[in-house]
């Protein structure tokens, strides 16, 4: 099974969740991303199948360990591209959001090194959010 950006929105969030150690379960996956519970049960067992997830009936949504380091990936592309768009091409921070969640799908680990080296290997996105130290 390939990876998409539906499903990289997903380890992303969940991720994001159990940062802030938040249980992560089916009914709040559907309110995070506005579907229905069916939906994300769906996406859930094909991450399962994909080893990114482990799930059990009546137990919390988790990242396996794959899942985890893909998830920390994604969330460093996405910060680190706010923080070169805010930085480097002068947008304002309101305004970078939607910009990287389009390219923190590009799988050029040369263009993300480029662009950390290029922020002197910076670790807060300009919103105050820590950018995972991540090798590309």
């Amino acid at each position: 099974m390939k990876k998409t950006k539906e499903k990289e929105h997903y380890l992303k969030e969940i991720y994001k969740l159990e940062v802030r150690d938040q249980m992560v379960t089916v009914s709040g996956l559907s309110v995070v991303f506005g579907i229905s519970k069916s939906s994300v049960s769906n996406m859930v067992k094909k991450l399962v199948a994909m080893k990114l997830l482990s799930s059990a009936p009546y137990k919390a949504i988790e990242l396996t360990s794959e899942g985890r380091e893909l998830a920390r990936t994604i969330v460093a592309k996405h910060r680190l591209v706010e923080l070169f768009l805010v930085e480097v091409m002068g947008f304002e921070p309101e305004n970078v959001h939607e910009i990287a969640e389009e390219i923190e799908h590009i799988d050029s680990p040369p263009f993300f090194r480029k662009v950390k080296q290029m922020l002197s290997q910076r670790d807060i996105d300009p919103h105050g959010s820590p950018i995972p130290d991540i090798e590309f």
